[in-house]
């Protein structure tokens, strides 16, 4: 099928605007009326509208500088994963950053392994895959310690 030249896109796009000028009223009400008869499904669409647009606002590819931590601060999220004080609230951090890859991303900050080195100990098949790639893994990475800052410091705010 060809394609329309961009004169008949054009005279396409005015008669559909002057078609919804026209009969506005007729459109609104007969799409109330469907909102009215299918309200699960306007729910479910909504949901599925804002989960869409939630995944799209979390940039797991945001800096350091992004969630305002600093190297200072980063020594101290690895050494608190490192000592085993807070598993609960580190475990919980690395689930709500990436459900598939929290058992990674620990593993790599505790012992200071790198995506390559895990891959290495995934070929020789002493872990399961990755769930993401290099890139994302280690978005994920920095997303897990602004999870990990906001609850400790929540936690230091509430003592």
């Amino acid at each position: 099928m060809k394609e329309l030249t961009m004169q008949a896109q054009e005279a396409r796009r005015n008669y559909q605007r002057e078609y919804r000028r026209r009969n506005r009223d007729k459109i609104n009400s007969q799409r109330k009326n469907w909102r009215a008869e299918n309200r699960d499904r306007v729910q479910q669409y909504n949901r599925e509208y804002w989960e869409r647009r939630a995944a799209k606002a979390k940039n797991i590819r945001a800096s350091w500088e992004d969630y305002g931590i600093t190297p200072e601060r980063l020594n101290e999220l690895i050494e608190i994963v490192k000592s085993n004080k807070h598993d609960a609230v580190v475990l919980s951090a690395a689930h709500r950053a990436d459900e598939k890859a929290a058992g990674h991303i620990i593993m790599s900050v505790k012992e200071n392994a790198s995506y390559e080195a895990l891959e290495a100990k995934q070929a020789a098949g002493k872990i399961e895959r990755i769930a993401l790639g290099r890139s994302d893994f280690y978005g994920t990475r920095r997303l897990f310690f602004h999870y990990l800052d906001c609850t400790l410091n929540e936690m230091q705010e509430g003592q």
